[in-house]
């Protein structure tokens, strides 16, 4: 997944680290630069955001990326204070809802999954909860449905 992380664009030049993945859980960590501050020398609302929903697709995506893609449908995030220096999320996605989406890109084409993911800084103090409503869309040439 690291591998896979480092391909995106988007997301690459960030430094972000995935630092653990057990049973459907993803911790990661966004570290500590003068780039990822605005004006008041907080971590930007933006990459917070960036940070939040990339956990969130990494989670989505640990067991389901070799069928299909998620792709971010909708997502809300709730700031709970100003983010300064290192700040390490967390997203799990239950065993079972991984596994009705698997069952539900076979039977129909497509399937939904809601994954929500915790950011907090080094003090453990929540600075923003996310959540991300991915649709998952077989690979071309994977959407053989059964009937």
């Amino acid at each position: 997944m690291s591998a896979t992380l480092a391909k995106i664009p988007y997301t690459s030049e960030l430094g972000l680290t995935l630092d653990r993945v057990v049973d459907g859980e993803v911790q990661m960590t966004l570290p500590d630069s003068d780039t990822n501050r605005n004006l008041a020398g907080t971590v930007h609302a933006g990459l917070l955001y960036t940070f939040g929903e990339t956990l969130a697709g990494v989670a989505a995506g640990l067991e389901t990326l070799e069928q299909a893609f998620p792709f971010a449908r909708r997502a809300e995030i709730h700031y709970r204070r100003p983010a300064r220096g290192t700040v390490h999320g967390i997203a799990r996605v239950e065993p079972r809802e991984i596994q009705r989406v698997l069952d539900e890109l076979v039977r129909e084409g497509r399937s939904e999954l809601t994954v929500r993911a915790q950011l907090a800084g080094d003090d453990g103090k929540t600075v923003a909860e996310v959540a991300v409503d991915y649709a998952f869309r077989p690979h071309p040439g994977k959407r053989e449905k059964k009937t």
